[in-house]
This record gives C-alpha cells, structure tokens and sequence, in this order.
C-alpha cells in the first residue's frame, strides 16, 4: 500500500460566495433520483462556492485497494447476520443496547426536525483524496466537549466517521473501511460514525465540505458528504450533514440518504468514548417484520433523519411564577388615628412565593430558595417595597444544579396625605403693590420613606417671594419614591388699603390764540402702589379755554376703588394782556430811544384803542410788524423773532385781516 501525506497550507479567505451549490437544495430535498442526476453532472468541474482550506491540515492518500481486498476476502460476512436483498430492508436483525445509562457518560438521543444549514465552503481538495484517507487536524473554531474531554480539531475518515485526537491506522483492515461494533476497545475509538462504512469520495468532485460558522458562543462546526458513492461495485449513495455545536456540545447527523448495496459493506451510525468502553446509537425498525435494531454494523438505508446525541443536562428547575402585590394599605381605624403620620399603611406586604418544583434524570434530593434580601429570612413572610430575587437551587444526587429565579415585586400605589397650610390675608407693605407673607408649612406623610413636598404659586414666583395684591393660590404637592402624588392648595390674599396720589399740580398761564382762548395741554401727575386704573380732569387736556381764569378738576382711582380729588386753575391771556408783555418786552431790550420810542408808540396805540376801535388797534400793530426790520440793526435777531411772533398771535386775537399790509393804512 502508497501512502501518500500531502501538507496543505492554503490561505482561508473571509469572503462568501453569493453562488447557491445545487447540491444544498438536493441536500433538504430528499429525492434519491435528483440526487444521481446531480451526482452525474458532478463528475465536471464544479460552480458550487470554494473556500480555502485553513493552514496546517494535513490528507493521508491511501491508494492501493490490496490491502482492502485482502481483508475482505479474510473477513467475509457471516450469512446469517446478512439481511435478504431488498430496498425496503432497513435494519439488520442483530441486537444491542439502544442507550447508554451511565450518570457520567450518558448522551440524551433525540429526533430534531429534519432542517440541515446551507451547504458548508471550504471544499477538502478533489486532486488530494483516495477511497480510504484521512484529512488530519481540521481545526473546529472552538472547544468542543466529547465524552468529558474538549477538543479543538478533528481527524475526517473518508469512511464516514471523524475521530477526536492523534488519527490512527489500520492496515490490516484497510482503514477502517467498514462499519464495525461499538463499543468496542479496538481502533478505532473516540469517534463520531456519521455513516461508517466503505464509500469514496474520489467518484464526486467537491464531495467532502466542512466550515464552521456562527459566532461565539453559538458556533458550529459543520461536515458534509456530499452526494458520495459507494466505493467499490456498490451502488449506495450518501447525502450527510454533520452538526457539532458549541457551548451544548451537541452531536446532529442529518441523513438525506444513506444507502449501501454491496454485501459485503456494512454500516455504523453513533458515537463512542476515548478507550471504546461506551457508545451511544439509534436504530432502525424493519417495515417488513417491525423488527427494531441498532444502527451497528448494519445493512440498512436511512431517508430524510435526523439523530441528535447531547451530553447530559443538569437537572432542571421550574420556579413559581413571579409575584406582584401592593403594599399594606391603612386599617379601618388608622383615620382616627391621633398622629397625622399613623394615618398610612406600610412599606411592605405579607407573601407566600409558592415553592419551585425540579426534575431531571437523577432523583432530586433538594430545592432551596434564598432571598436577594436576606440569606435568612423566611421565604413566605414580609417583603418591603421593589424587587425581591428568590434564587431557587435544585440539586440532583449526582451533584447536578439548576437555578431559576423568581421576583416577589413589591408596588407602591398609595397615594401620600397632606393638609395645606391655612389661607392667609394681608395688607400691602406701605407704598408696595405687595406684601411678604408667611405661608406656613403643610403637614404630610407617607407609608414609605422618600416623600418630597413641593409647592407652586399661580404667579409662577417663588415660595418667600412678596406677594402681589390679590389673591394667589399656592398648590403644595407631595411626591413619594413611587410617584405618587397628592395635591391641596392655599389661598394668600393681599389687601391694598392705598389711594392713589396726584401730586401738587401748578396752575398755568397761556397766550390766547383766537377770540375764543387757547387749547391747553397737560398731564395728571397720578400715581398708585398697584396702578391707577381710571383718571381725568374737567376741564379736560386739550380742549379750548377761554379767555380768563378757569379751575381744573382731576380725580384718579385704582383697583381697590379708592379715590383721589386735586384741583389748579388754568389763565388764558387777553389780547390786551400780550400787548401789555410785548410793551414791556421791548423796553426791557434797552435799545436807544430811537429805536425804542417808535416801536412802543405803535404798540401804546394799539393797546390804546382795544376793544373802542379794533381797527385801530389792527393798523398800529401792522405798523409794529412794518417798522420791526426798519429798526433791526439795533435789535438782536433773536427779539426780532419773538416780537414778529407775538404781533402775529395778538392781531389773531384781535381778529385782525390778516392780508397784505399795504391795505392797511397808518392814521
């Protein structure tokens, strides 16, 4: 026998193919006759998705089949153990144990749904195969735990079994190549028979997939044997996917098909121990006499399965379900309590959480609840406010624990009491629109520990803020730890007990404009500590006064309805009495006689004839206006201005024709 040992250091890439392998759909399918269409459309180059293998596996060729003949033409199969020829024959009629029963290396056996993943990338090289070789060191991605010892990497048997740990030989049977009994304490041992029997992958390009996917720590390593055939002159066909996971370190095989034709082939399917001292295995009832077998070195066919091996589980614990209660609410009689503070409830409740209940494959020999409060403290009794964490720990004889967790919630719903302060009435600060006021404190209190008391004006101001007049209402709230609230309010009322003010009002003296008088303006000078809301004075500002001395009389209110009275009289000047000014005005400018005689000569007439002959008194007073730039260089501009601007006013008030000048004549 050639052996051949090819190191393969090829470089993984990171990147997926998108490409969908035809041999995935044919894989959940489950027709035999799609699948040997496909297989012989294999026999080309592939299009499926190709991953590099990862650095440092290693492939063992054996590919002299002399040393395969010899053993089976030395080891041939008994008759009586050989089921008749028959595609409906599932089983073969040899007996054994279906389950292994020990605490320490019991596997539970399940039936999961037959669902396999996508087909897996990386392709173990077509060129590197043989019928009976070995791909060493195939690293998993994680630990993975068989039989209570962890593994990182696996040895591929193209025989259709992987092993865990240093790969073996043997010569002698060819490599393994047929399925054998387990437990057994011969080679080889430590292993995982997905299909052990003889079949070669050279016949099929890419017929031997693997990858590990996921991410920690939910990884799995995934194996297929991809539309492999019988070695040999068998016409068996093998569809496989392999499932090892992490963290449950759970064994899955997915068999689309499985079946073998060569009598001398037979097949094993299970899993066995390091030193082959313990195996575990399904098996395969026989619809023809409903004969029940082991799946060990058998002659049978599998469709469509799926066989799951999981170590042994910790016993499993099933605590009562999570509890909400309220707190314990006031007695009847707690209202007539003397002290407003015993008028509450209290800040915890009586629970009874119930008691967990446990099962498992070993007697369970105790289940014991710890409070997160209290290590110590009695399970069925008092528990204050929030979440209380029960830890239920169940333990099996063997030493196995489970823990489940129960919440004793504790809510809060009371609301708080409280009594505000007593309403307030005061009188305005002297000269304020305000007053500082002590409000007072309310009472309040609560079942539980935490309670804040706030309060809130209607005027947006703080608490020790002077208050305006009026009436403010004052909203105290009281908050507990749980949010609950309670709200009463108090009313403050500022009495404003100050009249209005008018300060001293001056009387005033105007120039008549025309006959009728002169419009005069002015303001009341009223004030107020809050604000006066109504004024006036009649006469009022701005209409026309006559003539003469008038009184004004004013008045300002305010909110509160008090009320203010002053007076001050108002004197319109005659066109007599402007003359008079005017007169003395220009005396009082000091120019020479000569400037100053004509001047008043004129104006002396005028006042002279008024109200005897107006017409009089309107010529001079245009001679006034005439003979005003004649003198000008002896008056300053500034007078010049002032007199032709009372001449003008007293002609109005005169009633004067106020025309051309020309028309009127001096006498």
């Amino acid at each position: 026998m050639v052996v051949f040992i090819v190191t393969l250091y090829m470089r993984v890439t990171m990147r997926r193919s998108h490409g969908v392998s035809t041999v995935l759909t044919l894989l959940k399918a489950g027709s035999v006759a799609a699948i040997l269409g496909a297989l012989a459309a294999s026999c080309s180059d592939t299009t499926a998705p190709k991953w590099g293998m990862p650095a440092g596996v290693t492939y063992v060729r054996l590919d002299d089949d002399s040393a395969k003949q010899a053993y089976v033409a030395q080891n041939p199969i008994v008759a009586d153990v050989v089921a008749p020829m028959s595609a409906n024959v599932l089983a073969t009629p040899r007996a054994a144990a279906l389950s292994v029963t020990s605490p320490t290396t019991l596997y539970v056996k399940t039936h999961p749904a037959f669902d396999p993943e996508a087909i897996p990338n990386i392709i173990v090289p077509h060129d590197s195969l043989s019928d009976d070789g070995i791909v060493q060191h195939i690293p998993l991605g994680f630990d993975f735990e068989f039989y209570g010892n962890t593994y990182s990497e696996v040895n591929i048997y193209m025989n259709g079994f992987l092993k865990f740990g240093p790969a073996v030989q043997n010569k002698a049977s060819s490599n393994f190549m047929r399925g054998d009994a387990i437990p057994n304490a011969a080679d080889p041992m430590n292993i995982i028979a997905f299909a052990w029997a003889d079949w070669n992958p050279v016949k099929v390009a890419d017929g031997v997939r693997f990858e590990t996917r996921g991410d920690a720590p939910n990884r799995r390593f995934l194996l297929q044997f991809n539309n492999v055939p019988e070695s040999g002159s068998g016409r068996g066909l093998l569809m496989m996917q392999l499932v090892l996971t992490e963290s449950t370190n759970s064994i899955t095989i997915y068999t689309n098909t499985m079946n073998i034709t060569n009598f001398s082939n037979r097949v094993t399917q299970g899993i066995e121990n390091a030193d082959g001292s313990v195996a575990a295995y399904d098996s395969v009832t026989n619809p023809i006499n409903g004969v029940t077998s082991a799946r060990v070195r058998g002659f049978f066919s599998l469709t469509n399965d799926a066989v799951r091996f999981s170590p042994p589980q910790p016993p499993r614990i099933f605590a009562p379900k999570d509890t909400s209660v309220l707190t314990t609410p006031p007695s009847a009689d707690a209202a007539n309590a003397l002290t407003f503070s015993a008028r509450v409830g209290t800040c915890d409740a009586n629970v009874n959480p119930g008691m967990a209940t446990a099962i498992g494959d070993n007697p369970i020999v105790s289940i014991v609840g710890v409070r997160s409060d209290d290590a110590n403290a009695a399970l069925s009794g008092r528990y204050l406010k929030g979440v209380t964490t029960i830890t239920w720990t169940a333990t099996d004889a063997s030493g196995g624990q489970a823990i489940a967790h129960q919440t004793v919630t504790v809510l809060d719903k009371e609301n708080p009491l409280l009594a505000a302060p007593q309403d307030v009435t005061a009188n305005n600060d002297p000269h304020l629109g305000t007053a500082v006021v002590a409000t007072g404190s309310p009472q309040a209190a609560d079942n539980c520990d935490g309670l804040k008391v706030s309060s809130a004006r209607s005027d947006n101001a703080a608490i020790d803020a002077p208050f305006p007049v009026g009436k403010t209402t004052v909203t105290w709230t009281a908050t507990d730890a749980s949010g609950n609230v309670a709200s009463a309010t108090q009313s403050v009322s500022v009495l404003d007990v100050e009249a209005p003010v008018i300060a001293q009002m001056p009387d005033l003296i105007v120039p008549a404009i025309s006959q009728a008088g002169a419009i005069v303006n002015f303001s009341l000078p009223a004030t107020d500590n809050v604000g006066v809301v109504s004024s006036g004075c009649d006469p009022a500002s701005g209409t026309m006064f006559p003539v003469g001395s008038t009184t004004v009389n004013c008045f300002a209110a305010d909110a509160a309805g008090h009320r203010t009275t002053a007076s001050f009289n108002v004197r319109v000047l005659s066109a007599a009495e402007q003359l008079q000014n005017l007169i003395n005005y220009v005396i009082s400018l000091g120019a020479s006689n000569g400037t100053t005689n004509p001047l008043v000569n004129q104006l002396q007439t005028a006042f002279d004839h008024i109200d005897v002959d107006n017409h009089v008194s309107c010529v001079k007073m245009n001679d006034f206006l005439s003979m005003i730039p004649k003198k000008g260089r002896q008056i300053p501009g500034s007078a010049t201005s002032y007199m032709t601007t009372e001449a003008t006013r007293i002609m109005t008030v005169l009633g004067c024709d106020m025309g051309p000048r020309a028309g009127l004549v001096g006498g």
